[in-house]
């Protein structure tokens, strides 16, 4: 917003220069971006009187023109066609640098000297159009004025952007308030002296229906007749153009006008124009209006609309309509002045991208209780300087006025909150300058009454936030906070820095997926209509059916991002990620939110000394060692069936009976629904579980003093028959003795009966006192033979 300082001073008195006035509304909250001098590149041109023109001797299209500055007779040679005399102009004579950086000169042009420059409009940086001639001054410019005097140029501007809680300040009036709560000033309100018709009642002219009380809670009108449409006052236009608004004609300057100083959007119709009865309504669909833009839009019943009885009048709040144009005939004034509901007027100007001065201001809600006050000042201008007659009276609709908000103010919190020792009059004195209402509730607390143009104030902390503009930030002592710990990263957020430091150890990248997911992608995977996977907690209102459900599980999304990858032709992948996932309990009103582990791997490896592709293998190996980093030892793989993972290549994962995962290869045609390669391999991990039995405690063990003794052991079971399950039994049944075991051979083939497998173990046997005998190793190795063709019916292959 651009606030021109001479017009703020009309509103309030304060001596501070364009710097020091930057400096304290800044600390006020209201941002300053820049100071700009508005008749910058103007000094020293003047005004003059055209006296004479004749023609170039030597050139067809130059005149040569006898200049009176008031002070010397100036001889210039123009070439602008509209020159003539007794005009009064703007001139620039030699040694004037205009404000695109020309230096004037005495210069000779066809044999004839020039002695300075009679300017046009964009010549002195007052429009950014090209002009087709010199400007003409009115008749009563005085001879010798400087040009930024006669044009009220002097003046500086303030460049502020302002947040959405200092809409108020959109207004001159609202700024003006900000200086007294610091000056303590009265404020001199805009002249509103009304002297309206005593012949002439407005309920002969006009009756207003506002059908949507929602979108229109509260709307006004007014009727100014016998006006005459000409230009606006020069101090009116030039306080214009410095707030950034061009002026157009006295009606609709004075409409302007008024909304930058009461900071409420008011609107023009021409009564002529319109039937004698105004509804304030929704569009109908396929309505058509034709805007003030000569732009033609399709309405809608999103849309609202001022109407008369038969036909669209404007957009509310945002643009006016061309069939009720204020134009250089008009006589009669319809003056709308009224409060529409922000969102709407949001909504509306974003869906015909018609951002306006109206529309900024109704979106950030204007002082309903301000829309009369705005009223009568635009009636009492349009009376002073349009020669307009008011028509008695005002219609106001108004069906459910508004209380003042009430909010209940602890006096300690607000020491507490600010670190501030303030007694309870000085908080009652800084909010009463900002225009509160201030009571005492009780020996601690005050109740606060909020003034209607404070929509930006709702709750305690808002008040509290005052008190601190009016202390000022710059005034509240530097302190340390009070804290008599150090601030630590929780268990479970260390488990989390160790999961993600292990899995980029392994080669594994970190994805983060949506937590909202959508169907199709569990319908893709074969997942049956009954699964627990389809527990969904459904989103109400879904951008698109992509996102319409919280996910149940992590792996839909690793796949998916798997077969992205591989669709822009990435050959190897693998990833990780540690997220929510959230399923429906229906004994439940909200979801069960869970941490889950969850990764992914596919193509070929970049190891060249390596075959073959990362694989459930490969990936089994990175899940165990990770769990085994947590503590986690001596888990049990067992089969699983899930619809989308291979049958003989999928397996639970548990720890000490408690299932804390799955893992699995993709069954073929899943992967190549996807577009994945075979062999490609998930798991996930339910972390949650994983911190509660993690152990990160290690005990040192003294590293061994006597040889380990190795056996191999090859049996032959049934294909139905999990190496794991053979593995399990026989770390039961090892003892103290048997320090590790591990398969390290599958065979189907010769000598091997059809539906069965042959199956090696390593074991190895050590103890950390003696060197063991044959005898001892013998005696648990046979044990354990003889568990496995009990349980198994394991046959010995060799040994």
């Amino acid at each position: 917003m651009r606030v021109p300082v001479n017009w703020l001073k009309s509103y309030i008195d304060f001596q501070y220069s364009p710097q020091e006035l930057a400096d304290k509304l800044t600390m006020l909250g209201l941002e300053v971006e820049g100071i700009e001098y508005m008749g910058e590149g103007l000094e020293g041109i003047i005004v003059g009187e055209i006296k004479k023109v004749k023609p170039h001797p030597n050139a067809d299209k130059l005149v040569i023109c006898e200049v009176d500055t008031g002070q010397e007779l100036l001889q210039i040679i123009t070439g602008a066609p509209n020159v003539k005399e007794g005009i009064k102009v703007p001139v620039a004579p030699v040694g004037v640098t205009l404000p695109g950086g020309l230096k004037i000169k005495k210069a000779r042009l066809r044999g004839e000297n020039s002695y300075g420059m009679i300017c046009s409009i964009d010549e002195l940086g007052l429009s950014e159009k090209r002009a087709s001639g010199i400007m003409i001054l009115d008749e009563d410019a005085e001879v010798g004025t400087d040009i930024i005097d006669y044009l009220h140029l002097d003046e500086y501007v303030l460049k502020l952007d302002l947040t959405p809680n200092y809409a108020r300040c959109l207004g001159l009036l609202g700024i003006a308030r900000e200086i007294k709560s610091v000056l303590g000033n009265e404020i001199k309100k805009p002249d509103t002296d009304l002297v309206e018709s005593e012949s002439e009642s407005i309920e002969n002219y006009i009756s207003i229906e506002v059908e949507d009380k929602d979108l229109c809670p509260r709307y006004t009108g007014r009727v100014i007749k016998n006006i005459k449409i000409g230009p606006s006052p020069r101090w009116m236009q030039a306080r214009l153009r410095a707030a950034g608004i061009r002026p157009i004609n006295n009606i609709v300057d004075i409409t302007n006008y008024v909304m930058l100083e009461y900071n409420q959007p008011l609107h023009a119709f021409d009564y002529d124009k319109i039937d004698k009865k105004i509804i304030v309504r929704r569009g109908k669909e396929q309505e058509k209006l034709i805007t003030l833009d000569n732009k033609e839009r399709e309405l809608d019943e999103e849309v609202l609309v001022i109407a008369d009885t038969e036909k669209a009048l404007g957009l509310a709040g945002v643009m006016g309509g061309a069939n009720s144009e204020v134009c250089d005939d008009t006589t009669t004034v319809f003056l709308e002045s009224a409060y529409f509901n922000p969102v709407n007027i949001r909504k509306t100007a974003k869906k015909f991208a018609l951002p306006s001065e109206a529309s900024h201001r109704f979106e950030r809600e204007v002082d309903i209780e301000g829309v009369i006050a705005a009223s009568n000042r635009a009636a009492y201008l349009m009376q002073k300087y349009a020669g307009g007659e008011i028509v008695r009276g005002i219609v106001d609709v108004y069906p459910e006025p508004r209380r003042l908000h009430a909010i209940n103010l602890d006096t300690g919190y607000v020491n507490k909150i600010l670190g501030l020792n303030l007694d309870k009059t000085e908080i009652e004195d800084m909010l009463t300058r900002l225009e509160f209402k201030v009571e005492e509730r009780d020996s601690k607390s005050l109740k606060v009454m909020v003034p209607s143009f404070r929509s930006d104030i709702e709750r305690e902390a808002d008040l509290i936030e005052e008190v601190a503009r009016m202390y000022g930030y710059n005034n509240i002592p530097v302190t340390r906070p009070e804290s008599k710990q150090r601030g630590r990263k929780t268990y479970k957020q260390h488990l989390e820095d160790i999961t993600r430091n292990y899995m980029s150890a392994m080669g594994l990248d970190e994805v983060i997926t949506f937590s909202l997911t959508g169907k199709k992608v569990y319908d893709d995977l074969d997942i049956p209509e009954d699964s627990s996977l389809r527990n969904w907690v459904k989103v109400k209102n879904p951008l698109n059916e992509a996102l319409s459900i919280l996910r149940t599980s992590l792996l839909p999304s690793i796949i998916e991002v798997l077969s992205n990858n591989a669709k822009r032709q990435v050959e190897t992948m693998s990833v990780y990620e540690l997220g929510k996932i959230f399923t429906r309990i229906k004994e439940k009103k909200r979801p069960e939110e869970r941490v889950v582990l969850a990764g992914g791997c596919m193509g070929k490896t970049d190891d060249p000394w390596k075959t073959g592709a990362p694989d459930f293998f490969y990936l089994k190996g990175v899940v165990v060692d990770y769990l085994r980093e947590l503590g986690l030892d001596g888990l049990d793989f067992t089969p699983s069936k899930l619809p989308f993972l291979h049958p003989g290549r999928t397996a639970e994962i548990y720890y000490r009976d408690t299932r804390i995962g799955i893992m699995g290869e993709l069954m073929p045609d899943i992967a190549d629904r996807f577009n994945l390669r075979s062999g490609t391999a998930v798991f996930q991990l339910d972390f949650e579980t994983i911190v509660e039995e993690a152990d990160l405690d290690r005990q040192y063990e003294q590293l061994p003093r006597y040889p380990a003794v190795e056996r191999d052991m090859a049996v032959v079971v049934e294909n139905e028959v999990f190496a794991g399950s053979l593995l399990k039994l026989i770390r039961e049944n090892g003892g103290k003795l048997l320090k590790k075991a591990g398969l390290f051979d599958l065979y189907q083939g010769k000598q091997i009966p059809e539906g069965y497998k042959s199956l090696a173990f390593k074991l190895v046997f050590q103890a950390h006192d003696r060197t063991l005998t044959d005898d001892e190793v013998n005696e648990v190795f046979n044990s354990i033979m003889d568990q496995l063709k009990d349980k198994f019916g394991a046959e010995i292959r060799g040994v």
